[in-house]
């Protein structure tokens, strides 16, 4: 009687942690079938600071400085666009070509000139390199509350 209930719990053993796995679709018992590809970080070019003044006079020049790095070890060209949303107006847009490991501060001027009072968006974004996955840090915006 012992060895049948032995028996027994062996194959219920083999039905519940192989044979139900495999038919579930696991790799259980081949990992090798189901070989997945890591998917690889690949970091590129970012917007590492976006300044502007918090508060502004409706008529007058804002600067707005963008400083935008590289962040891979070799030569690195971007398309960098700074726009205000809001107005739907483009305030700048040029190709940045920096070295490996280094950042680079570009300075616009922003007119005001027509606007009514309110808040305003700001926005840099470059434009992604080939390959790169990394991606959130490739667009920074600012708020400016303009006032007479």
């Amino acid at each position: 009687m012992k060895v049948n209930r032995l028996k027994k719990g062996w194959k219920r053993l083999f039905i519940l942690f192989i044979v139900i796995p495999l038919s579930l679709g696991t790799s259980y018992g081949n990992p090798s079938s189901e070989k997945k590809k890591a998917e690889t970080v690949m970091t590129g070019v970012t917007i590492v600071s976006l300044d502007a003044p918090l508060r502004a006079s409706i008529g007058r020049k804002v600067t707005i400085e963008v400083v935008v790095g590289n962040e891979r070890a070799t030569k690195a060209t971007t398309i960098l666009t700074v726009t205000c949303p809001t107005t739907k107006q483009q305030i700048g847009r040029e190709a940045e070509t920096l070295e490996g490991l280094t950042s680079q501060k570009i300075t616009y001027s922003w007119s005001t000139d027509g606007l009514k009072e309110g808040t305003y968006i700001i926005k840099a974004e470059v434009e992604k390199l080939p390959d790169e996955t990394v991606l959130d840090d490739n667009v920074r915006q600012i708020e400016i509350l303009m006032q007479r």
